[in-house]
């Protein structure tokens, strides 16, 4: 940060922020113009870097952040996934009433109103996903990146759903092979890293952004209503729309650099984006696409029960 303040103001206070990043071991890096480096960055793109407060010499420094792998090329899902498979039964806070209060309630979400069964890879999963699957009347399980879909289709679930996680999507060969083995079998829905091996299983090629998009605010549009959604984002890596086959047709694009944000299968029950509809706090534009998901599930089921 520009400065960081030694004091503090607030009548709430029980200590200074420095005193409480103390105690937690957190450091801080302050004192230097924080838009020269945005600027910097913005000009030549992500840069790999090192942190150091032990007096090494800034040659030194260099040599050992040049030494740092790069991003593309690492397999990561798998080292940040859980171990074994789990259940999750837990919907969204209401931070209006009570931080342990479930927005749906008991009523709301009793097991007789879950309609379908939803297994989840995890790449790094976002608990806010499990959250809104939850709300969304499925009944949730959760499984490690590298679950055979053999495995994962002798569950008898009624959509896959593939996680968020970091990385270089190109390296995990067995989600694209997974995905490939779901196709027109099971409805599969895709965030962040998940539309991007969901990019590959069907044909096409992703690459590295020169610097990723990060934050919120992000204007996309969805090219199938012509509405504009704000979105939050994270992700270095991104689908190449080119590349895709006649078969996928891009749904979402980034209104900032005009990057894909989004895919879906023309006649198989298949959709992905790039950006984060479940980031919270953030923008709630793109919730909708999770009852697009348990529609998808009911029509799949049912076909013709849930055409628009």
């Amino acid at each position: 940060m520009r400065e960081f303040s030694q004091i503090s103001s607030n009548w709430r206070s029980s200590e200074t922020a420095q005193l409480y990043l103390n105690r937690h071991k957190i450091p801080v890096i302050w004192d230097i113009d924080t838009r020269a480096l945005v600027r910097h960055i913005r000009k030549v793109g992500a840069l790999r870097g090192v942190v150091s407060t032990d007096g090494t010499s800034i040659d030194q420094l260099i040599h050992e952040a040049k030494q740092l792998p790069t991003m593309a090329g690492q397999e990561l899902a798998s080292r940040v996934s859980c171990e074994r498979p789990y259940d999750w039964s837990q919907g969204s806070i209401d931070l209006a009433t009570s931080p342990w209060t479930e927005q749906m309630g008991e009523a709301g979400n009793s097991a007789e109103t879950r309609k379908f069964r939803v297994v989840a890879y995890d790449f790094g999963i976002k608990q806010n996903i499990l959250r809104l699957l939850f709300d969304h009347h499925c009944e949730v399980g959760v499984v490690p990146a590298k679950t055979l879909a053999e495995d994962v289709l002798g569950m008898h679930p009624d959509g896959v759903f593939l996680s968020n996680g970091p990385g270089d999507p190109e390296p995990m060969d067995y989600a694209v092979q997974n995905i490939q083995k779901f196709l027109g079998r099971v409805p599969v829905f895709g965030i962040c890293l998940g539309h991007q091996v969901c990019g590959l299983a069907l044909g096409g090629k992703t690459y590295k952004l020169k610097f990723g998009h990060h934050g919120s605010n992000h204007p996309v549009k969805n090219l199938l209503t012509s509405q504009i959604e704000i979105t939050a984002q994270n992700h270095g890596f991104c689908v190449d729309p080119e590349s895709l086959p006649k078969e996928v047709e891009p749904t979402h694009v980034n209104l900032n650099d005009q990057t894909n944000e989004g895919i879906r299968h023309k006649s198989l029950p298949l959709f992905s984006v790039q950006y984060h509809p479940e980031a919270s706090p953030g923008p709630h534009d793109s919730h909708y696409l999770f009852t697009q998901f348990t529609d998808m599930m009911k029509e799949f089921r049912h076909p013709g029960s849930s055409r628009r």
